[in-house]
């Protein structure tokens, strides 16, 4: 081999680096895009949830209360402290019911920023190929 061939063969390595080192940082570009977009969205959903839930939770409270009292009010006058024991023990089980729907909501949850892990996982498993 001619020191010319070798010589040219060594300026390609610093092109080869330039173009790996490129590579990198626009696979990190893409995944920071990926996780931004993903916190956004997180975000937004959240507060969605957040504000709807504080309304629809005080509205339910003030028609439970007009139900509540409306239902007393209509009730024999003998009769009053059962209806007011079964109302206690109807909210008791709905309110159960509604924590526990809650709580199963929570657990099987997505996991958050799924497509960043995903894309993580696929590129170490390209890389270490």
């Amino acid at each position: 081999m001619s020191e010319t061939e070798s010589a040219g063969q060594h300026a390609g390595h610093p092109n080869v680096l330039k173009r790996l080192a490129g590579s990198a940082l626009g696979l990190l570009h893409a995944h920071l895009g990926i996780l931004s977009i993903e916190l956004e969205e997180a975000r937004e959903r959240l507060l969605k949830t957040l504000v709807l839930g504080v309304l629809g939770a005080g509205l339910l409270l003030l028609a439970l209360l007009a139900i509540t009292l409306g239902a007393i009010l209509l009730v024999p006058e003998p009769w009053r402290v059962y209806t007011v024991v079964a109302l206690v023990l109807a909210f008791l089980l709905l309110g159960a019911g509604s924590l526990w729907f809650a709580w199963n909501g929570i657990r099987h949850a997505k996991t958050p920023f799924a497509l960043t892990i995903e894309e993580l996982r696929r590129d170490k498993e390209h890389f270490l190929r």
